[in-house]
């Protein structure tokens, strides 16, 4: 069975009955470290996808997964280019659905699955992601509720099953990293699911000492635009991410996108203005900064293009 659910902020414990996201206190519920480390011993090498670790989030024994994966995880790591090979891209748009929710996506069908929720309805996602999301309950066989339309009492994004696919993006790097050390790391401020998920992978990475450090989280977003993707419990988790991390948070103008889209064009990169914003956002640090040499890692193809 699935390990019970923690509370981020007060620390209770949950064993999952419902399909919630938060705790009674407002905090954001996890799956706990198993006890395991994530080492190499618990990677299933036969996988080339998120599910070569299954053995740290899914439960042992439970095949259902290999009916639902489309593939998805375990994308490639390449340098930017050769003037640049400590500024590394993770190309997430090799995702079946173009985008780094569909580990989330994938993750959760399957779990949805094991707790015998085949046939029975769960409400819809929101219309950008619907195609990606309806593809994985079809594979799981769960219906979608018929909903009014009306705003979700719980955001999947922030569901423990969701985000435990999402540490699969951090636990990819550590293995494909092979000991070498992430300085910065840098994310749409816009995606704050995207970012918790992925800085509960590397705590898991530190709890088993396979990194030292956390890498900085550098977090973009377009100038004077307001981030409609925001909300209170994620901004307070978001600012607590920052402070262990020693990140920041930057903002571009579309003059920086548009000169940094052209770049990546020039790099044959393929690459939509999300990714230009980070890659943006990341040669604004880089300048100010005078990094040199240090290693960071921006994800590309981020956004899910199943409409």
């Amino acid at each position: 069975m699935i390990e019970p659910l923690e509370c981020l902020s007060c620390h209770e414990v949950y064993e999952l009955d419902e399909f919630s996201s938060l705790c009674q206190c407002g905090g954001l519920l996890h799956i706990p470290a198993s006890g395991e480390k994530m080492d190499a011993a618990g990677i299933d090498f036969e996988a080339a996808s998120l599910w070569r670790y299954k053995n740290h989030f899914f439960p042992k024994g439970n095949e259902d997964w290999k009916e639902i994966t489309m593939g998805e995880g375990f994308t490639p790591l390449i340098p930017l280019d050769a003037d640049n090979p400590s500024i590394m891209l993770k190309l997430e748009y090799f995702a079946p659905f173009s985008g780094v929710y569909d580990r989330g996506f994938a993750a959760m069908a399957a779990m949805l699955k094991d707790r015998d929720m085949i046939e029975k309805e769960v409400s819809p996602m929101p219309h950008k992601e619907r195609l990606a999301w309806r593809a994985y309950t079809h594979r799981a066989r769960i219906k979608e509720a018929v909903t009014d339309g009306g705003k979700l009492e719980d955001s999947y994004y922030y569901h423990p099953f969701f985000l435990a696919g999402i540490q699969t993006f951090a636990y990819e790097i550590g293995e494909q990293l092979t000991g070498k050390k992430l300085e910065y790391i840098v994310f749409p401020a816009v995606a704050p699911a995207f970012i918790i998920g992925a800085f509960l992978g590397f705590k898991q990475l530190m709890e088993s000492e396979e990194i030292e450090e956390y890498p900085a989280f550098l977090l973009v977003e377009r100038d004077c635009v307001k981030n409609e993707n925001d909300s209170t419990f994620a901004n307070e988790y978001i600012e607590k991410i920052l402070a262990i991390t020693k990140g920041k948070r930057m903002t571009v103008a579309q003059s920086e996108i548009s000169q940094a889209l052209r770049a990546l064009e020039a790099r044959f990169i393929k690459s939509t203005e999300d990714d230009a914003l980070i890659y943006a956002g990341f040669m604004r640090y880089y300048r100010d900064f005078l990094i040199k040499d240090q290693l960071a890692i921006l994800p590309i193809g981020y956004m899910n293009g199943g409409r």
